[in-house]
């Protein structure tokens, strides 16, 4: 009587589809996690108790505690920042320009920001706050 051999199972475990699975969750984190640029200095602005949502603007000013006034990635004056005020009206009026500010500033400060952009006649321009 000739009997047939049993098939052994693996004495280990197939671990590349857990690799796979792995490796996709990764990639899919990867892809769908927000990137955002980081800020020149740190900001943390005020509280306040409104629901609206502020849109991305596409000019945004950072206004730090100590005064100091950033575009981006680099810190700018107050000359330059009439610059890029005055440079976005003549372009395009109904650029969203964004304020920042540290709720440690001056309020001197924020004044004068307001007063260049009421100079510029500037209209479309948010001053951003947290939720409470």
């Amino acid at each position: 009587m000739i009997l047939e051999e049993l098939h052994k199972p693996q004495e280990t475990e197939n671990t590349l589809p857990l690799i796979n699975v792995v490796f996709l969750l990764l990639i899919f984190f990867i892809l769908s996690g927000v990137v955002t640029n980081p800020e020149l200095f740190e900001v943390s602005p005020p509280e306040s108790i409104s629901d609206h949502e502020p849109d991305q603007g596409p000019i945004q000013i950072l206004l730090s505690k100590d005064g100091k006034l950033a575009h981006g990635q680099e810190a700018i004056t107050m000359q330059q920042f009439q610059r890029i005020i005055s440079h976005a009206k003549q372009n395009n009026s109904d650029t969203l320009l964004q304020i920042k500010a540290d709720q440690e500033v001056e309020m001197q400060k924020v004044f004068e920001i307001m007063e260049i952009i009421k100079t510029a006649q500037y209209e479309n321009f948010q001053l951003l706050t947290l939720k409470k």
